[in-house]
């Protein structure tokens, strides 16, 4: 039977992720200013905050604070965060690719080229991280490699497909011969 300690940190951790799913998943459909997703990052921190001893917890709740971070475009807190997350939790490529989110927007894309590299070197048939990588090679112009990570992650999941054509990542290469080969669609 879960004693009173245990039922307030699950409640806490859920009303933080139930934050962060307005912050950052809805925000696709419902474009929040940045005010907004200050204000709902600083709950979910709170909630957060709230939990004494997160126990088997921590790296879950260091990554949700370094989406509350990132939600707030506190970008050096969010990296903070993320890394403690995976000193104790290593093999999360979710982790992973929210650090690597966070470093390409600081400007450091070789970062997160490494970053990314770690998430599809412990699940190569990660659709998303393959994805990812293949952006982040792409602002790096090293064409070869966007390409052929582009390729596993369309043969893993077509529907990344649907993205190219409106992902600016690519704008350094949509020239290059490879790059119209693999996403020109035949019949």
């Amino acid at each position: 039977m879960a004693t009173i300690k245990q039922v307030k940190r699950r409640q806490n951790i859920q009303m933080a992720e139930g934050y962060l799913d307005l912050a950052l998943v809805l925000e696709d459909e419902f474009s929040l200013d940045l005010s907004h997703k200050t204000a709902l990052a600083d709950r979910a921190l709170a909630c957060l905050d709230n939990i004494k001893n997160p126990l088997g917890h921590k790296p879950y709740v260091l990554f949700l604070k370094g989406q509350a971070a990132r939600a707030a475009d506190r970008l050096p807190d969010a990296i903070k965060y993320l890394k403690q997350s995976l000193r104790l939790d290593p093999d999360n490529v979710h982790t992973y690719l929210a650090l690597a989110w966070c470093y390409k927007r600081i400007g450091r894309v070789d970062q997160a080229i490494d970053a990314v590299s770690q998430a599809v070197e412990l699940n190569s048939d990660s659709a998303i991280a393959q994805y990812n990588l293949a952006c982040y090679f792409a602002i790096n112009r090293q064409v070869e490699l966007a390409i052929m990570h582009l390729s596993f992650a369309l043969d893993l999941n077509s529907k990344y497909r649907e993205l190219i054509a409106t992902e600016s990542d690519f704008d350094s290469i949509r020239e290059n011969p490879g790059f119209v080969s693999l996403t020109s669609v035949t019949v």
